[in-house]
């Protein structure tokens, strides 16, 4: 909301925090977010960092082929990707693991 969207278009997800990511298992809140974007709910997914949305590389590369599927960007506090792009995608995956 802080940069500019109406609060009745932002959707705060936040059901996983203090659970590990390794797995989209018993995180109801990644499994959320996939389907609300598999449902083209969602035009841009916000993370503080993006290598904590997901550990599992499956769980990881499933969200963003549904996310290139829907044209959802993904953005955290280093830039804002479209993992539609080859490049973005590779960046995607590579700061997937960096933590």
């Amino acid at each position: 909301m802080a940069l500019g969207w109406p609060r009745e278009q932002v959707l705060l997800i936040d059901e996983d925090l203090g659970r590990s990511g390794a797995s989209a298992e018993g995180r109801p809140g990644f499994q959320r977010l996939v389907a609300e974007v598999g449902l083209d709910h969602i035009g841009i997914v916000l993370s503080l960092e993006i290598s904590r949305l997901a550990r599992s590389s499956r769980d990881w590369y499933q969200l963003l082929e549904v996310c290139a599927l829907f044209s959802t960007l993904i953005a955290d506090a280093d830039g804002v990707y479209d993992p539609q792009t080859y490049n973005d995608r590779l960046l995607l995956g590579l700061n997937s693991h960096a933590a």
